[in-house]
């Protein structure tokens, strides 16, 4: 267990031979154990039948081998354990215990058994990628909502406006939705009504086997620029995308509001 200014984290056994990275309440990455083959299977919100697994498996395709990967939110570290040869990653992830953790193969292996070159930049994710050039990544996955504690600022017009400047003009936007309190599907259907974005959810839900294997239920917006590069996501695989629902509720950096979200 360590304490940062974000809050206390506890390496917990899981279940089914796992170990888990726990943020208060909230999982934020689960390593099966046992062999290396286990340990590189992409686990809780990040199956391989997830949206941004679904989205992995496309890259090569969409963007070739050299596909530029950039993640906002580290956690355990599972993502990296899609990356390919060829592929350049970088993950920006504000707090330096949890990369700390992430680099440990002591507690967690992603990271050194899949990218461990990966470049990984702490601070705030807005004004890292503020500080980058444009058009330097092919796939942006934004993955920091799954707790109570919402970064209002990363999900603003503006914050939407800074991922547009990142990414390639045929690029894929990933913006994690799983939220136990806050229903945050129409916030993403206005950003991405407001900056012209096409735009789908994948709601995944394992079955009794991929549960077995740590897998977890999670909701997943895609976003691109491009409709042919959207297409070619929701159409991969025979897996069921859905269009955002719910009236859409558009936040700035100058106003936005939890209380017209809250599940009850």
């Amino acid at each position: 267990m360590t304490r940062s200014f974000f809050g206390i984290y506890s390496i917990r056994e899981g279940p089914n031979n796992a170990r888990m990275l726990v943020h208060g309440t909230t999982v934020h990455g689960v390593q099966n154990l046992g062999s290396p083959r286990r340990e590189r299977m992409a686990t809780s919100y990040y199956a391989t039948r997830s949206g941004v697994g679904l989205a992995m498996a496309a890259a090569p395709d969409l963007f070739g081998p050299w596909a530029r990967i950039a993640v906002v939110g580290l956690g355990a570290g599972t993502l990296a354990c899609y990356a390919r040869p060829g592929q350049s990653w970088t993950f920006y992830e504000i707090d330096p215990a949890v990369l700390r953790m992430a680099r440990d193969p002591r507690l967690f292996t992603f990271l050194s058994r899949c990218k461990p070159d990966a470049r990984i930049e702490i601070g705030d994710a807005r004004l890292l990628i503020e500080r980058e050039h444009a058009a330097t990544a092919d796939v942006l996955v934004v993955d920091a909502f799954s707790s109570d504690s919402v970064p209002m600022h990363l999900l603003t017009r503006e914050a939407f406006a800074d991922y547009r400047r990142l990414l390639s003009d045929r690029g894929l936007l990933l913006v994690h939705i799983s939220n136990r309190y806050l229903r945050l599907a129409p916030v993403v259907a206005a950003a991405a009504a407001d900056g012209g974005w096409h735009a789908a959810l994948r709601a995944y839900r394992p079955d009794a086997i991929a549960a077995r294997n740590n897998e977890g239920g999670s909701d997943w917006v895609a976003m691109s620029p491009s409709p042919d590069t959207l297409d070619r996501v929701v159409h991969r695989g025979g897996e069921t995308w859905t269009p955002l629902s719910g009236r859409p509720r558009l936040w700035t950096d100058d106003h936005a509001s939890v209380l017209p979200l809250i599940a009850f």
